[in-house]
This record gives C-alpha cells, structure tokens and sequence, in this order.
C-alpha cells in the first residue's frame, strides 16, 4: 500500500517537473537571444580560438624542440656507451700489460739476484783451484773491519 503511495507521488512529481521545465506549449521555446549578445560571444569565442591557435602552435614547436633535445641526448647516450666498452677494452688490455710487467720485474729480480754458488757445482778455470765462498775467502773483508 504504502509502495503504490509513493509510487503516485512520484510519477505525479515528475509530471510537475516536466510541465514546468518544458518549454513546450507555453511559448518558452520562442525565446530569442539578441543579436548583439550573438555577435559579442562570437568575437569572444573567436578571440578564445585565436589564443588557443596560438598556444597550440607555440606547445608544438616546444614539443619539437623538445624532441630533438631528446634526439640529441639519444645519440649522446649511444656513444658514451660505446666509448664506455671502448674504455673497457682498453683497461682489460691495461691491466694485462700490468700483470705482464709485474711478472717481467720479477724474473728480471730474480736474475739479478746475487747467490752464493754451491761449492760442489762452482766451476773452475782451469781444473783444480780451490772455490770457496766469500765469508771464507782469505781476500774478504770482515763486517767491522776497515776497508
């Protein structure tokens, strides 16, 4: 009962709302806006037009501005990669020549290096002279002594 109430209360307010917002039968529909006002908003709707022309014009030419500054750092970016691997191949080849030069400074050290001879493999010229090492030679000198 009280659906079918509210029911009707609502069909019968949208039939208040339609006969008072249509403008049908009531001559509401005849309304003329004055030419003046029309004139006026079509200078202002072409003057916003114009600007909006302008800011669309000035937006595209920062938008290809833009893009060749990015086209730009592209190409940047591309060859700092390949001087990067360049720099690479070139401190792997450093660090080899390193190594190599470390290894080279050794053996030179170690063929530099003064050792005493063993008595038994010292060879002599001619046979039979007596080789014996430094400490022991009658000619070396003594730590402390003179020269």
């Amino acid at each position: 009962m009280i659906e079918i109430l509210l029911l009707s209360a609502g069909v019968g307010g949208t039939a208040a709302a339609l006969w008072y917002a249509a403008p049908a039968g009531r001559g509401l529909h005849r309304y003329v806006v004055p030419r003046a006002r029309l004139r006026a908003d079509i200078v202002r709707l072409e003057r916003e037009a114009d600007e909006l022309t302008c800011a669309l014009l000035r937006l595209s030419t920062e938008n290809t501005a833009i893009g060749k500054d990015r086209d730009a750092a592209h190409d940047a970016l591309a060859e700092t990669r390949l001087h990067n691997a360049e720099l690479g191949k070139q401190l792997a080849a450093f660090d080899q020549l390193c190594s190599e030069n470390t290894q080279l400074r050794a053996d030179l050290a170690n063929a530099r290096a003064v050792r005493p001879l063993p008595v038994d493999d010292a060879p002599t010229v001619p046979q039979g002279v007596p080789v014996l090492p430094l400490p022991q030679a009658p000619f070396a000198l003594k730590p402390g002594e003179p020269e």
